[in-house]
Formats: C-alpha cells, sequence, structure tokens
C-alpha cells in the first residue's frame, strides 16, 4: 500500500466528513465511522523504505502525527466520555496523551511526542509546527486535507500564515508596543533560532500586511508576550453534524 493511497482514500475521506469548515472536529461522529482507526491500523504495515525523498517522508510523518492525534482523542473519548470537557488541559493528562499513548507505524512503537521529536531534528524547519495539530484549541488548524509531497513547501508557508494570522497563533498591540505570539516560540524557541532570525523577524515574513508594516517598524523595539495556550479540545460547536 502506498503513502498516496492510504493518504487519499482514508484521511481525507475522514476530514472531508469530520472537519468543520473552522477546522474543529466532530468526534462523537467520527467514533461510529471505522475510518480513522483504520487508517491508525494500516500504518503498522506500511513500508517506510518507500519514503525516498525528504518531501515524501515529512508530509508522511506530519499527516501521520495529525491522524494520530485524531485517533487518540477518539480511543479516550471510548474510555472516559469526561474527556470531551477536559482534553489535555492538564500536565498529567498531556504527557498520558503525548508521552504514553503509543503507536504502531512501520512496525515500530511510536508517540506523539516521538513523531514530534523526530520530524523536529530531521528536518529543523520551524514551519513544521504549524502544520501538526495536537487536537486542541491552541493549535495550528488542522488542514482540510493531506500534506502532498509534490507540494509540501508550499503548504507548510500556507500552514504558517494562517496560524500566525489567527489570535491563537499572533497579535499586535499598537498601543503598548507588544508583540503577543503562540507559546509555541517560547516552548520550541531554538527551532526558530537556527534561522538565524529573532521571533519578530520570522514572524514578519508571514503576517498579513497591515500587520507586517507595523512590525517592520518597529523591529527593534517592539515587546514580545507570550499567549495563554488553549489545551481544551478542538470539537466542533455542531458536534453531531455530518457534512
Amino acid at each position: 500500500m502506498t503513502e498516496n493511497t492510504i493518504m487519499s482514500n482514508t484521511l481525507e475521506q475522514v476530514l472531508k466528513r469530520y472537519r468543520d469548515p473552522s477546522g474543529t472536529i466532530n468526534y462523537f461522529s467520527m467514533i461510529a465511522d471505522t475510518g480513522i482507526t483504520a487508517f491508525a491500523e494500516s500504518l503498522a504495515t506500511f513500508d517506510l523504505s518507500t519514503l525516498d525523498t525528504r518531501e515524501k517522508e515529512l508530509a508522511f510523518w506530519i499527516n501521520s502525527y495529525n491522524s494520530l492525534s485524531l485517533y487518540g482523542v477518539i480511543r479516550k473519548l471510548k474510555s472516559d466520555p469526561d474527556f470531551v470537557k477536559k482534553g489535555n488541559s492538564s500536565w498529567l493528562q498531556r504527557v498520558r496523551f503525548f508521552a504514553l499513548q503509543k503507536f504502531d507505524v512501520g512496525g515500530k512503537q511510536f508517540t506523539l511526542r516521538d513523531i514530534e521529536n523526530n520530524i523536529r531534528k530531521d528536518y529543523q524547519d520551524p514551519r513544521i509546527h504549524f502544520a501538526l495539530n495536537c487536537s486542541s484549541m491552541g493549535c495550528p488548524v488542522l488542514k482540510d486535507g493531506r500534506y502532498s509531497a509534490e507540494n509540501i513547501d508550499a503548504e507548510l508557508d500556507e500552514a504558517t500564515k494562517l496560524y500566525l494570522s489567527s489570535p491563537a497563533g499572533a497579535k499586535i498591540d499598537e498601543h503598548e508596543n507588544i508583540l503577543y505570539v503562540s507559546m509555541i516560540f517560547k516552548w520550541y524557541k531554538k527551532d526558530f533560532e537556527v534561522t538565524g532570525k529573532t521571533i519578530s523577524e520570522y514572524i514578519l515574513q508571514y503576517v498579513p500586511t497591515d500587520s507586517k508594516e507595523y512590525l517592520e517598524a518597529h523591529l527593534n523595539d517592539i515587546k514580545i508576550k507570550y499567549l495563554d495556550y488553549d489545551w481544551s479540545l478542538n470539537m466542533s460547536e455542531n458536534e453531531g453534524s455530518q457534512e
């Protein structure tokens, strides 16, 4: 089974059915569908040696992370329906979800943290942080389809622009001359430092025109503060409906 087959035929169909236009997910509707479970289980027999280019590898692992995060939520909701209320808001719950929950990919066991750290180490591209979705409201929005090897760089640029134009990603208080940014920039500061740019300089590349003009004029004196991260579940307000 090829990467293109499992990603196109399974993952994209699941996202089409249960992802709302806002990027949130109809999780309880998804529980009754075997698609995401079938996809997650199919990864166990995936031949990783077929990923013979950087682009194929990167797209595969991003898609796998996002899909297994969805699958992880489904598994949690089946065993603990109250997870819908608390999500990964507590430190202990985040450890359980990201560092203890294991998945079989290509015959090897990975946690979500393993996959994220491997992608960070192997590719050293901070745009990756804006493509990975951890099933929380503070995360970058889940893409409306799979990431593709053919267009991975353009899609990573788009994901970065989308997140940094959202209230969860970055916002400027011109009155106080403060650039508020996601905690992602604090947690993964070293990942952004490899670009040789400051946080303000990095963000300048991707923010909308109105913010860009102000940021360009205040690069040297704007203050950086971090936004609270929303760990609540990225569940649709229209839970129960399907497209």
